[in-house]
């Protein structure tokens, strides 16, 4: 992937977007318009697919965000201290030894030295990471990364954790939904749901879209 302009970046994104609503925009008028012994099979299909596109979005969006920063290149010492924090995850291959005093020693050295003259890089394949379950708590972390900070996830962690991964892991993992209260979904269920994950892809895009045209990465602490 090569994303060399913010016009790269919101041209990929976008594109990412466009194709992932039109699919999801499909499995509602499928399910729509099929009979009930149907349905079911294809609301089970929906969540499986909802869920996909939530991961894999997400994913998309971080991993061309960091292609993008790999390709400015700029010093640690101009970009927020979530990019040193990164820089420090990369110099260990993010396998920090711990009790142990020569690496905090080379942490610090990288913070004070590198840092001024290092320019930002991380391997972003193996570094963006959603575990293959976009919980709360990994896009939390994923968040970090980036620099940006919201508070709608967290107001919305019951429909990310209780709702879709509840459904998902569910469906993926082969049981039954349509005997079990605790995860039978109607369609009525499967649209609200849908319409609410929606908004929060809708929502993370937007933050990294200012991220990236405010430029609120940078700080310069060079000397």
């Amino acid at each position: 992937m090569k994303i060399k302009s913010k016009d790269n970046f919101l041209d990929y994104i976008q594109g990412e977007r466009a194709w992932r609503k039109k699919e999801l925009t499909s499995i509602k008028s499928l399910i729509h318009g099929s009979r009930k012994s149907n349905s079911d099979a294809l609301i089970r299909s929906g969540v499986l697919l909802l869920y996909a596109h939530w991961e894999g979005y997400v994913k998309k969006v971080c991993e061309s965000f960091f292609f993008y920063m790999n390709f400015k290149a700029l010093k640690y010492c101009q970009l927020q201290p979530n990019f040193i924090a990164l820089g420090v995850s990369e110099e260990f291959n993010w396998n920090f030894p711990q009790k142990k005093y020569s690496s905090y020693a080379r942490a610090v050295s990288f913070i004070l030295d590198k840092a001024q003259d290092s320019k930002f890089y991380i391997d972003v394949s193996a570094r963006v990471d959603t575990k293959s379950n976009l919980n709360y708590e990994v896009l939390s972390s994923l968040l970090n990364m980036l620099g940006v900070v919201s508070e709608h996830f967290e107001n919305n962690q019951h429909h990310i954790d209780n709702r879709l991964l509840k459904y998902r892991n569910a469906i993926a993992h082969g049981e039954r939904t349509d005997n079990n209260p605790d995860l039978n979904i109607t369609f009525d269920d499967f649209l609200d749901l849908e319409s609410r994950i929606s908004e929060l892809i809708d929502h993370f895009e937007t933050l990294v879209i200012n991220h990236i045209e405010l430029e609120t990465y940078k700080i310069s602490i060079c000397s």
